[in-house]
């Protein structure tokens, strides 16, 4: 799919000298509608892919689905189903100590045993991990390599900071990949005021691109942690701040994360 694009928008008799050019290439297409809004940010993310870090696209530790090293096989079995996942980390004590994974379909090979007598040591394949700070080119090539398809993305400290399976990566190239196990929900929704209702999780690249704007970065990737490095605290419900461009009120927190922002975009006199 992606040669048939570039086919079309990049002809052998022309040349291109830098990465530069050949953005701008995919810009005039689109304008030209040679190429699709789709296709055009399909290619634009293959650029991106190279610069873009582990911990920017992980599923952060407190969204991880994982099972306890003493869970009984039917524990793990009801914990696939009901998740939906295919790949489950198993930790002992906490999720800061993985002592590897568990593929659903490994479990095939058990069917048939009673699943409260079956050691999960029996079923488990050995832990990846891998920093924060690894470009996701690179690990998609690991992945490849070592024929796994799920890591365990640690800090500077050894702590468990998430997990990225080889799905999150092609997702940052062809977009979000859904599957019959998925729900779809929306993380952004158009209120009738104009004002918008946001998931906490969502990343802040797709806020920047819905208000045409560009938001000052620390040490966070999502609109909970944007809005929680404003205040400079976890907020409670109700609680609003400024930008200088947002107004952003907290919905739905737990004292520890939050679950849902209303924004509206502030009118120029109100900026000033």
């Amino acid at each position: 799919m992606i040669y048939s694009v570039l086919n079309r928008i990049w002809p052998r008799r022309q040349r291109v000298s830098s990465e530069k050019d050949l953005q701008e290439i995919i810009n005039e297409s689109e304008e030209q509608g040679i190429i699709n809004e789709d296709e055009g940010g399909m290619l634009h993310s293959i650029f991106e892919f190279g610069e873009t870090i582990v911990r920017e696209i992980m599923v952060p530790r407190t969204e991880m689905v994982s099972c306890s090293s003493e869970a009984t096989l039917g524990d793990v079995l009801k914990t696939i189903n009901d998740s939906g996942h295919s790949r489950l980390p198993v930790y002992e004590g906490t999720n800061d100590k993985i002592l590897g994974f568990i593929y659903a379909k490994d479990l095939l090979r058990h069917w048939g045993e009673d699943p409260d007598s079956t050691e999960l040591g029996k079923v488990m394949r050995p832990p990846y991990f891998i920093p924060e700070s690894k470009k996701i080119e690179s690990l998609l090539q690991d992945f490849r390599t070592k024929r796994v398809h799920i890591a365990i993305v640690v800090d500077e400290y050894g702590g468990t900071s998430g997990l990225v399976t080889i799905e999150d990566l092609l997702e940052e190239i062809v977009g979000e990949i859904q599957d019959e196990y998925d729900v779809e929900e929306s993380q952004l929704i158009v209120e009738k005021d104009g004002s918008l209702l946001v998931d906490g999780s969502m990343d802040l690249d797709d806020l920047e691109e819905y208000y045409d704007i560009e938001i000052e970065r620390d040490k966070f990737d999502t609109v909970g942690g944007y809005v929680m490095h404003l205040f400079n605290k976890v907020p409670e419900d109700g609680d609003s701040v400024d930008d200088g461009a947002l107004h952003l009120s907290v919905v739905e927190s737990d004292g520890r994360k939050i679950h849902k922002v209303r924004i509206i975009r502030q009118q120029p006199d109100e900026e000033s």
